[in-house]
């Protein structure tokens, strides 16, 4: 009978260890779950700063694109003003001359 209840006994203890063994083993997985969605979290950060630089890729790249732009109106601009300086300039000169020669004739 003391072989019964030693093996009672054990069997209790080992019921217990392996009910700890169990608790452990679900704070295991759930210490693995909560690492799993942080790593989610990271790609999904991580895939938000791509994309920012992307989008910052693109804008630095219309923004250039625009100064360039706007150099050549610059340019083409200018190359008219002065045009229209020198028909302007003409344009006197041949008023000056017809006047002298209205004066004078």
């Amino acid at each position: 009978m003391a072989d019964m209840e030693q093996l009672v006994r054990e069997n209790d203890s080992l019921r217990k260890e392996i009910e700890n063994l169990r608790r452990i083993i679900s704070s295991y997985e759930n210490v693995l779950k909560l690492n799993e969605q942080e790593l989610e979290n990271a790609d999904e950060i991580m895939k938000m700063y791509e994309n920012i630089v992307e989008y910052t890729r693109v804008e630095m790249k219309d923004l250039t694109e625009t100064a360039r732009a706007r150099e050549v109106i610059s340019a083409m601009s200018r190359n008219e003003l002065i045009e229209a300086l020198g028909k302007i300039h003409k344009l006197d000169e041949q008023n000056r001359l017809l006047r002298e020669k209205k004066i004078t004739g």
